[in-house]
């Protein structure tokens, strides 16, 4: 898959209203002027005819129910998504939706199950003295027994009876994880009396804590790199004593205890819904915080492409100043990023948007809330914290990428709604100037003023109805391209104002 849409956009419904209305107002200019210089010195018409002919031509080619058929149109597609599982909270993102060709989307939860398993064959042990059901048992003493997240939730029922976890020992103090440390770590006190400390997490920070980081380092990367092959993720266990008997005592050095391979199986629909998103012109790219074989191996097992980097290498100190391509470019051409801290979705975003795409977002946590705000559609997920809600400009409430795609289908489908209903607008308009100005002028017919109401009624009540027209979606990102409307308008307008001048004159 090589194809990457480019669309240049920015213009939104309010940019499109006071364009037609511009448009409009000067076709009603020109029309009314055109009739005041025939009428009144040419034809020497009556003074009060004339005036109701120019009433006629001036209400009735301003197409004053358009704000209202747009609005309506977006608050009936916006019910429509909500039912699909897409809450939209800011009403001109559906126009976006519309158009977005890039769709940056996290793996855990959104292209995966978030459902651990931990193989225990696979258990790599680094301490003498612990086998696999130590490491265990210690990684659940550092997992949270209540409101546990999906590695808590895989780690703790790896033990016989859950509540081992917490069996002899006095917890002390709990570090939650949270995305910069991505650690967890428990101070606790065994049935001697004796302190203890287990962290588990990114084996890279469990790394950093421990003083042997250099001696084991070599060994323990080669682990993680066996199990990424196979698209394991790994977690690291690490653990000390506290000679001190304090919670804010240093502590003995760290000892790495051994490293637990965790499965997240890829979602079944997710392959499909990412060659969907591809045949509708929106390139899926996948952020992650794994490392990169994983996330190589995801990206192969779900038919997205395997160009991935490191934000190491795209952000930090690993890039190399000879690289031929700039940043942009690799950005732009991935199919995916690993080892992504959430900060550095606010600069993919950025990138991006620079490249003139119009990008979504996917994000959950309270660090994804500048690049949610920054994305052109801000999307958080089923379960996102409030921080990532009141960020987004969509809010799921089922998991997965298929809702998302079934959210753009949707929302081409009313954006092809209101683009139908603006090159009637603009038609309707030309039908009006150019068909009465010339029954007015050539025929000298007389327009009573009701007419004014019947044309209100019969164009702009019943196209009302529009908001529920049967529309084909669009198989390309959509935009508002106002030249396309202006020509298709004037050419509809100006056949149906010649078929309404010959149809009075056959009459």
């Amino acid at each position: 898959y090589t194809w990457r849409p480019r669309i240049i956009s920015g213009v939104h419904r309010t940019e499109v209203l006071t364009s037609i209305g511009n448009f409009c107002i000067c076709s009603i200019a020109t029309g009314m002027v055109l009739e005041i210089i025939v009428m009144f010195p040419v034809q020497h018409r009556a003074y009060r005819d004339g005036i109701n002919n120019l009433l006629v031509l001036l209400i009735g080619g301003i197409p004053i129910a358009m704000p209202t058929v747009l609005s309506v149109t977006l608050a009936i597609g916006s019910h429509r998504l909500s039912q699909q599982g897409a809450i939209t909270k800011r009403m001109t993102a559906i126009e976006e939706m519309a158009g977005m060709d890039v769709l940056c989307s996290d793996k855990t939860g959104t292209l995966t199950l978030n459902r651990l398993t931990v193989d225990r064959s696979l258990i790599e042990v680094f301490t003498r003295d612990m086998d696999k059901d130590t490491i265990i048992l210690l990684a659940a003493r550092a997992s949270r027994v209540e409101n546990q997240d999906a590695i808590d939730t895989a780690i703790v029922n790896m033990l016989a009876d859950p509540k081992e976890a917490r069996a002899n020992i006095t917890e002390v103090h709990f570090l939650p994880f949270n995305p910069v440390d991505k650690r967890t770590a428990i101070t606790y006190i065994d049935s001697d009396g004796n302190w203890h400390r287990v962290s588990k997490g990114a084996p890279e920070q469990i790394l950093n804590l421990c003083e042997e980081k250099q001696k084991i380092s070599g060994k323990v990367h080669a682990a993680i790199d066996k199990f990424a092959e196979r698209g394991l993720r790994s977690l690291a266990v690490a653990y000390q004593s506290i000679p001190e008997k304090s919670i804010n005592s240093k502590g003995a050095p760290w000892t790495f205890c051994g490293l637990l391979p965790l499965f997240d199986p890829p979602r079944h629909d997710s392959a499909e819904t990412i060659r969907r998103a591809f045949n509708l012109g929106v390139c899926v790219k996948m952020i992650t915080g794994d490392q990169l074989a994983i996330a190589k191996e995801t990206g192969r097992r779900l038919g997205m492409g395997t160009n991935m980097y490191p934000s190491s290498y795209l952000f930090g100190h690993d890039r190399d100043e000879n690289e031929a391509l700039p940043i942009d470019e690799l950005i732009e051409q991935a199919d995916g990023f690993a080892g992504v801290f959430p900060e550095h979705k606010y600069d993919i975003v950025k990138i991006l948007q620079e490249k003139n795409h119009i990008c979504g977002m996917t994000g959950d946590g309270v660090n994804d809330a500048p690049a949610l705000k920054k994305a052109d559609i801000g999307i958080a997920v089923s379960d996102a914290t409030d921080a990532a809600r009141s960020a987004a400009d969509i809010v799921l409430t089922e998991p997965g990428l298929s809702v998302i795609i079934s959210a753009v289908l949707t929302s081409r489908a009313i954006f092809q709604r209101m683009k139908n209903y603006t090159i009637y607008a603009v038609s309707i308009t030309i039908r009006i100037v150019l068909g009465f100005a010339l029954l007015a002028l050539i025929w000298e017919y007389d327009f009573p003023p009701f007419m004014v109401l019947i044309i209100a009624i019969l164009n702009d009540g019943t196209i009302m109805t529009i908001a529920k027209d049967h529309v084909k979606p669009s198989l390309r990102p959509d935009s508002w391209k106002l030249n396309e409307i202006f020509a298709t308008g004037i050419v509809i307008g100006t056949y149906l104002a010649l078929v309404t001048v010959l149809f009075y004159w056959v009459i």
